[in-house]
Parts: structure tokens; C-alpha cells; sequence
């Protein structure tokens, strides 16, 4: 009975106790935007109509950023007390739809205007599982190099151009690396054209992926992931143009937002640094920084860069998920969009303000101008999202992945036993993963033997079906390089 009325005050207690209206929590991060964020979706219910009889918001949204760590939000989930909105990873999405604990909601989305075409395309493979749409995007992220050509023209060179290969860049940055380090430089104060290259832009620069077309097998054992390997090394190791982890340890930086690569690229120690739209929250505290521009992440043949998305699902437990839904479509809404577009956290989710003025040139910020329409045609011209796979998490593939390349950088393997090692250990995973689940067994059996099919097809130089390619990039490779066909093979 003690137990009993200390529960219910500690109930009382709680502030949504103490409100008439129903509480929305909205589980995210502690980014100091979310404030305004709330404030204005609050303003845009009353625009819109939401609200109650005295002309108020119909209900109060709040901010949860004590429970957003994916462990918390999966233990909370499946007690049934987790947050009614959730940010989460396209993992996450993956785990959770699984585990039945977030909502389908494809047809309210079209409905209420957040469906998957309020976004952009490249992005539908991270909110969507089999066509079911389970999150909306609340930004987007496209990964390029952000270039600071004061620093390039300091040491005699030109900045680099929009589109580049891997020649070209380890010719510039042999270029950069002579030119900005004369004899006697300390470690402390050596200069890099780059912070790094994301190794798996690498080798989908060269069309391929962690895992085959019916996600069922790792495809790394392969000469061109030893190519990338090689290359990687090559310009890390040997012609030291890209910072070694002792590199990076000899030089003492304050590690604010972004990391203390960015600091370095403010002050003209990196000439470039990968990184998405969201670094200008960062850059624009950098006194003296001039003109910005971003170009893409140099390619083995195939251009691609990473296209990810800070997206929010809908708890199935929720008590009032048809207003928790309101915040969904307030997300693609222009009051919403039009804050990031000012505050600059990556790419408006919604892409229809990004051909607007404020968004393309900001007047406080001119020398961002060639920076932003750039994020916008590569998320549209050749950005690829994450491949996800039922059978293998992908933190799984790269964490082996990871392994296996650090063993090579190392010297411990070479890079082709690397890549053997690398493949074996993620077969081995997925076959795990099957004996431990054996309901998706019968579905595994069948794209083993779709991707006979496929391979058969590769080996004779023909087109393949497009119905038939369940990883992301493939599907999107063979489609830019003229590979991809709608109709699926009739016998005879």
C-alpha cells in the first residue's frame, strides 16, 4: 500500500500531470534548436487550425533528450513506455519494425502530406522497409569535402574542380603536401589537403558494395575493395597526404562541434574536410574564414557520396499517435523547413525551399553561396543511401569490415587476405544470424537462388531486373550505367 500511494504522487507529480492538454514527447538530442523547433510547431498548429476551444494549441509538445540512446529507446520500447516520437537511425528502423514497435503509417502519410515524395528520392531507402513508410525525415544529410580555397591559392595551387578521381586527387595532394610543408616542419604543424576519405565512398566509387544484390552474401572479396584498400594506404601511409592516427595525436586542438578536424580546417591546417551542410553551424563561429565551397568526394569511376537522414518514427504505444502525427506533417511543412534553412542543420527535409533564395544565398553569409546548391544536386544527381540488409545489422558488416582494414593498415594482412577475411567473417554472421532465426530461413533460401539468377545474368553481359536488386546502390549503379531493365526474363 506504501508502494502504491508513493506511485500514484510520484504520478502527480509529473508535469503532464498538471496540463488539461494531452503531452506529446518527442525523443531526440540536445541540439539547442529543438527549442525553437518546438516553439514553432506549437505557432504552426494554431496557423493551421489544431487547437482547442479556447483557441490554443489542441496539444503540448516536449522535449525528451534524456532517453535517446538507441539502448534506452530499445529497452523503453518493448516495456511499452517508449517516447510517442522517436529520432532514430535507419538501423534503428530496421530493429524496431522488426520488433513491431514503431508504426506503419504509409497511408496516413499520404494523407496528411509526408509521404516519401516530400523528401528526396535517394533518401526513401532510409525511412521505408518493403515499401511501408516508418519515418519522415527532421533533416538530411549528403556528405562532400568542404574546401577552403584561401588555403589551396596560399601555396600556389587552385582549388580543386567539382568532379574529381583518385589520380587527380593524389596529384594535388602530392601537389599540396610539398608545397605547404617545407623541410623542418614539426609534426604539430603539418598540413593535409584532407581530414580522410569515407572508405565505403571508396569502393562504391568503384561500383561496389559491402554486400550483393539480394543482401544475402558479403561482396568485398573482390580486386577492386583491394584497389580501394591499397589506395586508401597508399595515401594515408605512404604518400602521407591524408593525416595517420599519429598525425592527428600530435596535434593539440579544442574539439568543439564538428570535432577537432574542423577546428584544424579553420585554421587552414586541413585544405578540405568531409562533412555534411550541418559543419556550417560550426563554421560560421570561425572569425576570418572566407569564401566556402564544397566539391565531391573523388572517385575510383563511379561518382557517389552517403545520403543519411535524422528521421522520426511513431511509437505504436503511444497515447495519442493521430497527434503525434500532426508533428509528422509539420515536419515537411515550410514553417519547419524554412528554420533550417536559416540555421543551416543539414538539408530542410522537405526539398521545395532549396531552389529559395534564403536557402541558395543567405545575405549574412555570402561567401557560403556556391556551397549550398551543391548539397542539393548531389542529393539528387548522386547520392545512395545505407544498404540495409535483413540478414546482417550494417554496424555489424562494417565493424567486421573495420577489423580487417585496420589489420591491413597495420601490416598485419595483406590486402587481398584482408578482403578474404573481411567476406568470410560476414558470411559467417549471416549464416549465424539464420540458425539463430530460423523464420527467415525460408526467405533467405529464396534470394539465395534469385541471386543465382543475377549472377548468371552478370556473367553473360545481360541486363538485370530491376524487381530483383534488393541493395540500395546496386539498384541505382545499374541503372546509371545503363545495367538495369524493368521487365523481369520470360522463359524461351
Amino acid at each position: 500500500m506504501v508502494l502504491l500511494v508513493s506511485s500514484v504522487g510520484l504520478r502527480l507529480s509529473f508535469p503532464d500531470a498538471r496540463t488539461d492538454k494531452p503531452v506529446i514527447y518527442w525523443v531526440t538530442d540536445r541540439n539547442p534548436a529543438r527549442e525553437l523547433q518546438v516553439a514553432t510547431f506549437h505557432e504552426w498548429l494554431v496557423e493551421q487550425g489544431h487547437v482547442d476551444a479556447d483557441g490554443e494549441p489542441v496539444m503540448e509538445l516536449r522535449l525528451d533528450v534524456a532517453n535517446r540512446d538507441p539502448v534506452k529507446q530499445t529497452i523503453q520500447s518493448v516495456s511499452g513506455v517508449g517516447g510517442d516520437l522517436m529520432d532514430m537511425s535507419g538501423s534503428m528502423m530496421q530493429l524496431f519494425t522488426a520488433m513491431g514497435v514503431i508504426e506503419d503509417f504509409t497511408e496516413d502519410a499520404q494523407a496528411m502530406g509526408f509521404g516519401p515524395e516530400q523528401t528526396y528520392a535517394a533518401v526513401e531507402s532510409e525511412i521505408t522497409v518493403d515499401g511501408r513508410q516508418y519515418r519522415y525525415p527532421a533533416n538530411v544529410a549528403v556528405h562532400m569535402m568542404w574546401v577552403n580555397p584561401d588555403v589551396f591559392r596560399r601555396y600556389g595551387l587552385e582549388p580543386p574542380p567539382s568532379r574529381w578521381t583518385w589520380d587527380e586527387f593524389e596529384a594535388m595532394g602530392v601537389a599540396f603536401r610539398d608545397a605547404a610543408n617545407p623541410p623542418g616542419t614539426s609534426p604539430s604543424d603539418r598540413r593535409f589537403i584532407a581530414n580522410r576519405i569515407n572508405p565505403i565512398v571508396m569502393f562504391r566509387g568503384v561500383g561496389l558494395s559491402r554486400l550483393n544484390e539480394t543482401l544475402t552474401a558479403s561482396d568485398l572479396d573482390d580486386p577492386r575493395y583491394v584497389e580501394a584498400l591499397e589506395r586508401m594506404k597508399r595515401w594515408v601511409y605512404e604518400l602521407n597526404i591524408l593525416p595517420t592516427p599519429d598525425d592527428v595525436a600530435a596535434v593539440g586542438t579544442a574539439q568543439g562541434y564538428g570535432g577537432a578536424a574542423l577546428q584544424l580546417f579553420g585554421r587552414g591546417q586541413y585544405a578540405m574536410v568531409y562533412g555534411g551542410r550541418f559543419l556550417l553551424i560550426q563554421l560560421r563561429r570561425f572569425e576570418g574564414l572566407g569564401e566556402l565551397r564544397v566539391v565531391e568526394v573523388p572517385h575510383g569511376g563511379f561518382p557517389n557520396t552517403l545520403i543519411s537522414t535524422r528521421a522520426v518514427a511513431l511509437y505504436t504505444g503511444g497515447e495519442h499517435p493521430e497527434l503525434a502525427k500532426l508533428f509528422l506533417t509539420y515536419l515537411a511543412s515550410d514553417a519547419y523547413n524554412e528554420l533550417l534553412v536559416a540555421d543551416a542543420d543539414a538539408l530542410p527535409p522537405n526539398p521545395k525551399l532549396t531552389s529559395s533564395e534564403a536557402f541558395l544565398r543567405p545575405p549574412d553569409y555570402p561567401n557560403e553561396w556556391q556551397a549550398h546548391g551543391e548539397f542539393v544536386r548531389a542529393a539528387q544527381t548522386i547520392a545512395i543511401g545505407e544498404t540495409y540488409s535483413p540478414y546482417i545489422l550494417p554496424t555489424v558488416v562494417d565493424r567486421i569490415r573495420g577489423q580487417y582494414e585496420e589489420d591491413f593498415n597495420n601490416s598485419r594482412l595483406g590486402a587481398e587476405e584482408a578482403a578474404r577475411r573481411t567476406a568470410r567473417e560476414i558470411d559467417r554472421r549471416i549464416a549465424d544470424n539464420i540458425r539463430r532465426k530460423p523464420e527467415l530461413a525460408e526467405a533467405f533460401a529464396a534470394d539465395v537462388a534469385l541471386q543465382e539468377k543475377i549472377d548468371a545474368l552478370k556473367a553473360e553481359g545481360e541486363p538485370i531486373p530491376e524487381a530483383w536488386v534488393k541493395n540500395v546502390f546496386y539498384r541505382e549503379y545499374y541503372r546509371r550505367t545503363g545495367r538495369l531493365v524493368e521487365a523481369e526474363p520470360t522463359d524461351g
